[in-house]
């Protein structure tokens, strides 16, 4: 057998040698860079070091949390993710960390479904909580997000969860507590081709809102053609976080608008952020069109507690539970309400027992994507009286565990673990 010759093994260790002192270095700079509190691409909070205990290491949750760690502080993170992305989209992959690359240039976060106890104990709060405030109307617009409505432009072949038998299950189990399940899923079948969410991130765009709330204002009783809007683009550089978590379309800016009414006599809202002690006269916080998360326009993103008063004829005080879909829909209900008081669980840390009679709420609204409520446990907390907030979530009664059952005819298909 002929030997290689001498430079081939020259290259090879010098190859070798230059990867390892790659490596090395990468640790090296890791170790030294202070870590990241906040992504600005990913507009989320990255993982901190993990405290180190007897419990977590045998646990194995230190393991795990010290993964998730490496993972969201490595150096030159976000570049790796489009170099990967691009690696991958070259090869001829279009799903990258839960994100599809579909058609039209359409990036869709896939649906995560949750366990059967997961969607118990959410839909059990809000039962337990309709029945104690029987005397209120309550209504639940849970948002379908892209990878349901526009399920035709996902990629060929790809195994995208579908979110319709739990939609369905949910709107079943609150019909039943009479809270009213308003469902805009034809709605926005009928205008998916109308640009209703966006190319690159995982809201729904104004449109998309707007057409939704024509739906909800019928079911509130609200005569929407009493306001005409006018459309108003407010960026055309809008990039969003699915372009970042995914590497996909890196380059690619959207527009951006928000409807303005026509008609001048409108009453204008003050708004009111409790937590910050802030007050403004709009629903807009155009500052933030100059910052990597434009979509934090609205509202100036989110907050614990957000009041907005109205000098309307409409005397009616709305409690809205919400994500951050509610942020481009509000603006739509607030000339109907003398007060609009707007809860995000995930930043609220008070008694809404105590809030829905200091506010004097006459009507409930819950407001979310599917994605957030499906998997956000904090809604559960929020509904929770504040006498058993003490305790933890397993304390939650479950005695109606059937309460929103999916089927497993309909979910085993995209959902292994139903």
């Amino acid at each position: 057998m002929k030997k290689k010759p001498n430079g081939y093994r020259y290259f090879y260790h010098l190859t070798g040698c230059l990867f390892g002192i790659f490596i090395l270095a990468v640790l090296i700079i890791n170790f030294l860079v202070p870590d990241r509190g906040f992504s600005q691409k990913e507009n989320r909070v990255l993982a901190s070091r993990p405290a180190i205990s007897v419990s977590q290491l045998t646990s194995g949750k230190f393991a795990d949390g010290y993964e998730t760690y490496v993972n969201d502080q490595f150096f030159l993170r976000d570049w790796w993710i489009t170099l990967r992305a691009t690696a991958q989209r070259i090869l001829g992959n279009t799903e990258e960390n839960g994100v599809f690359l579909g058609k039209n240039g359409y990036l869709m976060e896939d649906f995560t479904a949750p366990s059967q106890e997961r969607l118990n104990r959410t839909v059990n709060a809000m039962t337990d909580f309709a029945a104690r405030h029987s005397d209120l109307p309550q209504y639940a617009l849970i948002a379908p997000n892209a990878v349901n409505i526009l399920s035709d432009k996902l990629p060929a072949l790809a195994a995208a969860t579908d979110q319709n038998p739990y939609l369905d299950a949910t709107a079943t189990a609150l019909e039943k507590a009479d809270v009213t399940f308003v469902d805009v899923r034809d709605t926005l079948s009928q205008h998916k081709d109308d640009g209703i969410y966006y190319h690159t991130d995982h809201h729904w765009t104004t449109q998309g809102a707007y057409f939704a709330y024509m739906q909800l204002a019928k079911v509130l009783g609200i005569d929407s053609s009493s306001i005409s809007y006018d459309k108003l683009p407010v960026s055309m550089s809008f990039q969003g976080t699915l372009s970042a978590k995914s590497g996909f379309r890196a380059s690619e800016k959207e527009e951006m608008d928000v409807f303005l009414p026509r008609d001048n006599s409108v009453p204008s809202s003050v708004v009111n952020y409790v937590d910050e002690q802030k007050k403004t006269a709009s629903f807009y916080d155009t500052s933030k069109l100059e910052t990597r998360d434009k979509y934090a326009m609205f509202f100036n993103g989110n907050h614990g507690k957000v009041v907005i008063t109205t000098p309307t004829e409409e005397n009616r005080t709305l409690l809205v539970i919400k994500d951050s879909y509610a942020n481009s829909l509000i603006p739509f209900l607030a000339p109907y309400y003398r007060k609009i008081v707007m809860v995000d669980p995930r930043y609220f840390y008070d008694d809404l027992e105590e809030l829905m009679q200091v506010e004097e709420i006459q009507e409930v609204l819950y407001l979310y994507n599917a994605n957030t409520f499906y998997a956000d446990t904090s809604l559960e907390l929020a509904l929770m009286p504040q006498s058993s907030t003490d305790s933890t979530p397993d304390s939650v009664e479950t005695d109606n565990t059937d309460t929103a059952s999916v089927s497993s005819d309909n979910a085993s298909a995209d959902n292994p673990e139903s």
